[in-house]
């Protein structure tokens, strides 16, 4: 028998090749997602959940989703649900309370069936415009108040942007109350903006945003309450062809995290998804001003003379019938008097 003798062979200049380009790619991935530390080894999923799509609460979400998981690195997963895609309203503030969901954003309105506090934003008339109504509504007092409303019913608020100024859509031209009379408006969920309606002769009925286009193409309703912006990411345009530019109140959004799954965080993860959600307030609020001289654009576009701008008279008309809307609600509903107060104080020491 012979021996076999094995020679070891050199390893190709094309292997070499191959080897440092995986090498290299290896090291660039750890680099784009760096691993968790020793201390956070387990990952957190968290799904955001809203009902609109293509506006604010889709940006802010996006970018929440983004600085959560870099700050994180990643041992907060985070994915974006827009468009009602995890059930209506309704169902996702259930999904948030019981921990199946973990976060929603949507207008603190919607959760007035946890607290009828959450309404006060509502009121009509607190602020000047949007910009007077950041300014108020990131008082950190105010904030640091408000957010926490529900906590005790499983959910917890983190963030407050200013959605839009609000303005209705129609079947046909709204230029003063008397062109609203004997007509239902879809509103959010809340008294004080079924007495508005009502102050305007008209009935404001609660319904979930899947649901408007539907009825408005139905007639079921002959127009929406609500900001320019969600009519165009909607395309209300081409069913109705009317906005008015009331602003008889300006629309706020809420971002939420179920107090179950927050509870369950380690303490840094929780500082990282309050803080970062608050970091957005300023650049949303920006983008929002953007957004809605885009959706203003669009509206002409696509209904040519649609666009009503309201002149100031015709709005003080608007403002005489519904401005003590909210102080009637008050006297049914107590507990939202002692934050009424709260709020317009806090206007007027943000007023400039």
């Amino acid at each position: 028998m012979h021996a076999v003798t094995r020679t070891r062979h050199a390893p190709t200049p094309g292997a070499l090749t191959r080897s440092l380009v995986l090498a290299l790619a290896a090291a660039l991935m750890a680099l784009a997602w760096p691993a968790p530390g020793a201390a956070g080894e387990r990952t957190f999923s968290m799904k955001i959940g809203f009902a609109t799509i293509n506006e604010h609460q889709h940006e802010w979400a996006k970018r929440w989703k983004d600085r959560l998981e870099k700050r994180t690195g990643g041992r907060i997963r985070a994915q974006v649900f827009p468009a009602s895609q995890l059930g209506s309203i309704p169902r996702m503030i259930e999904g948030v309370q019981l921990g199946t969901i973990e976060s929603w954003l949507g207008p603190p309105e919607f959760l007035v069936g946890v607290d009828p506090r959450f309404q006060v934003l509502s009121a009509p008339y607190l602020f000047d415009d949007v910009d007077h109504a950041y300014r108020a509504i990131n008082d950190r007092e105010f904030l640091d108040r408000f957010l926490p409303l529900a906590e005790d019913k499983g959910i917890k608020g983190v963030g407050l942007i200013v959605y839009t100024a609000a303005g209705f859509v129609s079947r046909t031209p709204i230029r003063s109350p008397e062109d609203m009379r004997g007509k239902k408006y879809r509103v959010l969920a809340t008294p004080i903006e079924t007495a508005m309606l009502a102050a305007l002769g008209a009935a404001g009925v609660p319904m979930p945003l899947g649901e408007v286009l539907t009825a408005l193409q139905q007639g079921a309703v002959d127009g929406v309450e609500g900001g320019i912006t969600v009519f165009t990411s909607f395309k209300y345009y081409d069913v109705v062809k009317y906005h008015a530019n009331t602003n008889h109140y300006v629309v706020t959004s809420i971002a939420t995290v179920s107090k179950k799954w927050y509870d369950a965080l380690p303490s840094d993860l929780q500082r990282a998804v309050g803080e970062e959600a608050r970091g957005l307030h300023g650049e949303i609020h920006e983008w929002m001003k953007a957004a809605y001289a885009r959706a203003e654009k669009t509206w002409i576009e696509k209904t040519r003379d649609g666009l009503i701008l309201l002149t100031p008279e015709q709005r003080a008309a608007f403002r005489a019938r519904i401005e003590g809307s909210a102080d009637k609600v008050a006297k049914e509903i107590p507990q939202i008097k002692e934050w009424l107060d709260y709020i317009r104080a806090k206007a007027r020491q943000t007023r400039r």
